[in-house]
């Protein structure tokens, strides 16, 4: 007997919700579950598995062992993959003897603790990806029979659909994130949960060099000391808590370093098939430092020959410096640098060139 048709209704309504909100679609999978009489579910990708992906709360405690102790890498039941991406709705019987279940590690290590054994599956395409329904049963409820797993083929199709749907929205925010952050002079690249580059805005791209760059979709870091950071970073990517906070220096050959931090995502960026984790926000500082001189004399009523002297010292250079390069006598400098204490409220130059530092001004 299939679905009936209150309950596919039901079911129409959660993966409308989740299309839209990322964080419901534990509850698609809880009423995938109860259709097919399971005790919990949880979606992964048929090929390339990341932690962080939605399930049932029943399952939760499963699923953390899975990813935490690195069962995702070496499940007996990845032999159903091709048959599920062929169309067909996979349980334990169809792919393990009793006798291989008996012994397998991943039944008696990871499953039987958690009072788990038998599973269904089925799956869907979600853009490039395929992904799969994975509908757990307790030990006490028995194995799955063919008629009761039948309907997760019919299924599948309103799965693939609200899953593609959720992607492109997660994309579109994505990109307007990354467009955003562009806008306002900052270099900001997307990484997925597997540090894998989902993400980058143009003035990223434009940092990218010998030292730090984007290859095959990973990001290649030259100094073996900031590659290791950046890859401790992703090892504690979590989609229930903040990134790691901290910076991390890339250096690079003559020339000064950047500074890679991360920040969290908007909710609505984290779609699962889009698999977006967090922001790496990244500062060249080689840019030019320098405020503009208009804003100066906007800001402060400096006069031009003042705002040109204040943006030469906030960029980093003396002021004997400043006078050879502005070719004046070092005594008008000082005249000149007096006024502009004055007019900054600042009385020393430390100060000055930490207020014209405001990203503002430049």
């Amino acid at each position: 007997m299939g679905p009936t048709d209150d309950r596919l209704r039901c079911l129409d309504d959660r993966l409308g919700e989740a299309a839209l909100d990322p964080s419901r679609w534990g509850a698609v999978l809880a009423e995938v579950s109860t259709l097919v009489g399971g005790d919990g579910a949880m979606l992964l990708q048929s090929h390339r598995r990341t932690p962080g992906v939605p399930c049932t709360p029943e399952v939760d405690a499963l699923v953390a062992d899975y990813f935490g102790h690195g069962w995702h890498v070496k499940d007996l039941r990845t032999r159903a993959v091709p048959r599920v991406m062929r169309g067909e709705v996979v349980t334990d019987h169809d792919i393990l003897t009793p006798e291989e279940m008996a012994r397998a590690p991943f039944y008696n290590e990871l499953l039987g603790p958690h009072g788990y054994h038998w599973f269904a599956v089925a799956g869907f395409r979600a853009g490039p990806e395929h992904w799969a329904v994975s509908v757990q049963r307790r030990t006490r409820s028995g194995p799955f029979e063919a008629a009761q797993v039948r309907p997760l083929a019919g299924l599948m199709r309103r799965l693939g659909q609200a899953a593609a749907l959720s992607e492109a929205l997660g994309r579109a925010a994505l990109d307007g994130t990354l467009r955003g952050l562009d806008q306002v002079a900052q270099a900001a690249l997307a990484l997925d949960g597997a540090g894998r580059v989902i993400g980058a805005n143009p003035r990223a791209e434009a940092l990218f060099d010998a030292a730090f760059r984007v290859a095959d979709g990973g990001l290649r870091i030259a100094d073996p000391r900031a590659r290791d950071e950046v890859a401790a970073l992703v090892a504690a990517l979590n989609p229930d808590r903040p990134p790691p906070a901290g910076a991390i220096l890339v250096p690079r050959r003559n020339r000064r370093p950047l500074v890679l931090r991360a920040l969290a995502l908007a909710e609505s960026v984290r779609s699962p098939f889009l698999g977006a984790r967090a922001l790496l926000i990244v500062t060249d500082l080689e840019a030019e430092r320098r405020p503009d001189p208009a804003l100066l004399t906007q800001v402060f009523g400096l006069t031009a020959a003042e705002a040109r002297l204040a943006a030469l010292l906030a960029g980093g250079v003396s002021l004997d410096e400043a006078a050879d390069g502005l070719g004046l006598a070092v005594e008008t400098v000082r005249s000149q640098i007096k006024a502009v204490f004055a007019k900054t409220g600042t009385g020393r130059q430390g100060a000055l060139v930490a207020l014209l530092g405001a990203p503002g001004l430049r």
